[in-house]
């Protein structure tokens, strides 16, 4: 079974701050991305396959995380594009050592917690929900600033 090294919700999933920062500061074999729709889409999948150097990139289901961590014997990143997906996951009993929250679209119903994390009021609720059961939810872009946790950012979006 996989040991997950980072669990991150970033709406782009693979991009340069993944493969030139983060995958550098926290040092993985593999990534894991959790997007319903992406499974599907093929095009997509090899962009993101492509865009990932030299890692190993699966793409799975919320409903298959657990199959995709059992695959292998590897250290990963799991990323998900939506604090919701998140979410379910943790509903679901994936043991999520840690949630680092780095890029939530803006919406209309969502209000700037921070830099490029944007969150609805629902979405708050359901990280201090996850936050509540002992795991750490913290707000990070990228690995060279600090993290913000997720009481700091309360009063911006609820």
């Amino acid at each position: 079974m996989s040991t997950m090294k980072m669990v991150r919700v970033d709406y782009r999933l693979v991009h340069g701050q993944i493969v030139a920062k983060w995958i550098k500061f926290r040092p993985v074999d593999r990534l894991i991305l959790v997007d319903d729709a992406l499974i599907n889409d093929d095009f997509m999948a090899d962009i993101y396959r492509m865009s990932a150097g030299d890692k190993e990139v699966d793409i799975t289901t919320v409903a298959d995380i657990q199959q995709a961590l059992d695959r292998k014997d590897d250290n990963v990143m799991l990323i998900f594009k939506d604090v919701d997906s998140a979410y379910q996951a943790f509903k679901n009993g994936i043991a999520i050592p840690e949630l680092n929250v780095g890029a939530v679209q803006s919406a209309p119903n969502r209000k700037n917690a921070m830099q490029g994390v944007a969150l609805s009021p629902e979405e708050y609720d359901k990280l201090a929900e996850i936050k509540a059961s002992g795991i750490n939810v913290y707000l990070q872009p990228i690995p060279e600033t600090s993290a913000n946790s997720l009481e700091s950012v309360e009063g911006k979006v609820k």
